[in-house]
């Protein structure tokens, strides 16, 4: 069934140029990356691994067409792979594809409106678009900078079965609101019971941007059930960039955590993230210097998390430095170094330590 729909979108793409009226584009992304980890956690040293650990590969179709009177109708789908392995494990269905964000809706002077599968308001203000590294095994999301996990928000899955609302750039002001009004899932947003309990999860985001500033809020709600406190993602954040500069920041909170702040790490290191129920907090900085086609990167975060399950608290700071080579803006190499020290008693004691070194190449198109 993926091998239709690829060769469906491909054949979409090349009669592109057949309507008058519509426009198609296929696109997509190829990356593959050298890693080596050691994890405390795992008893692991020097596990070496060829991949797209961090599903940066995909392929996709956006297509668009105007109606007239201001309005225009769009559409995106895309699907994920990994180069490196047959077998699928990272990108879904063996050896095939797997749905990422795909959405069908109309737009005009009062926004767009849309309907299907997105990446959360949450997950796109700040955070991932923030983070230079992410889809790779040097990103900050699951390695203690930012939460991870799948279902509504987070910063590592898709919100499904939702409808979704952009408005107009206003003053430098934007906001974007997305609902799931009959979700059917009750924590991991995948489970295939209807339960009323789970209805209108939402996430929003309100973003401001004056010359070299950019400041973002975002908010998510995770309603959990009947028997169980809803779980809530919310962030703040500032970017400051000009000339080869930019230096960028955010804090996170989460309270009564499930499904969005959940996901392990890439490669063989342990679980950075609460646990049901745990409420955490996170700090994440960076910087980047543009030399020539170089960016050098630096990064701290530290995540704290409260076990309100009765066990000990934990605390994680993980550091990051590389730099990324662009040779075009649709061919680069990058590489570097992540590290993170963590302990789940607050003593020190039982350590989730993780040492990585990564170098790979990613290709646009």
């Amino acid at each position: 069934m993926d091998k239709k729909i690829l060769v469906a979108a491909v054949a979409a793409a090349m009669m592109a140029p057949s309507f008058a009226s519509a426009d198609v584009k296929l696109y997509g992304i190829a990356q593959v990356e050298y890693n080596i980890e050691d994890s405390s956690a795992s008893g692991q040293d020097s596990v070496q691994s060829v991949d797209d650990d961090g599903v940066r590969s995909r392929i996709g179709v956006k297509f668009s067409e105007k109606l007239g009177g201001g309005l225009k109708a769009f559409g995106k789908f895309e699907w994920a792979f990994d180069p490196a392995d047959a077998s699928g494990s990272n990108s879904g269905a063996a050896g095939g594809l797997n749905q990422r964000d795909t959405h069908v809706g109309l737009k005009s002077a009062w926004g767009s409106l849309a309907a299907g599968s997105f990446h959360s308001p949450y997950k796109t203000a700040g955070g991932v678009k923030w983070d230079p590294w992410t889809a790779t095994h040097l990103q900050a999301r699951r390695s203690g900078g930012m939460f991870g996990g799948v279902g509504i928000g987070g910063t590592n899955g898709f919100i499904r079965n939702a409808i979704y609302y952009t408005s107009p750039n206003v003053n430098g002001f934007k906001v974007q609101f997305a609902i799931m009004p009959d979700e059917t899932g009750t924590s991991t947003m995948n489970n295939t019971n209807n339960n009323d309990s789970s209805d209108n999860d939402y996430s929003l985001a309100v973003q401001y941007k004056n010359g070299p500033w950019h400041a973002i809020f975002a908010h998510n709600r995770n309603n959990i059930g009947p028997n169980a406190d809803d779980e809530t993602l919310t962030k703040v954040g500032l970017r400051w960039k000009h000339a080869a500069w930019t230096l960028q920041g955010q804090y996170a909170v989460a309270r009564d955590a499930a499904a969005s702040a959940g996901g392990t790490t890439p490669g063989v290191a342990g679980n950075y993230r609460p646990g049901a129920g745990d409420d955490a907090d996170i700090i994440w900085l960076n910087g980047q210097y543009k030399a020539g086609n170089n960016i050098f990167s630096l990064s701290y975060s530290n995540m704290d998390v409260d076990d309100n399950q009765g066990g000990s608290d934990y605390e994680y700071d993980t550091w990051t430095v590389g730099v990324i080579h662009k040779f075009s803006k649709k061919t680069r190499i990058f590489g570097g170094y992540i590290q993170t020290d963590g302990d789940t008693g607050g003593t020190g004691a039982n350590p989730n330590d993780r040492d990585a070194w990564t170098f790979g190449m990613r290709k646009d198109f």
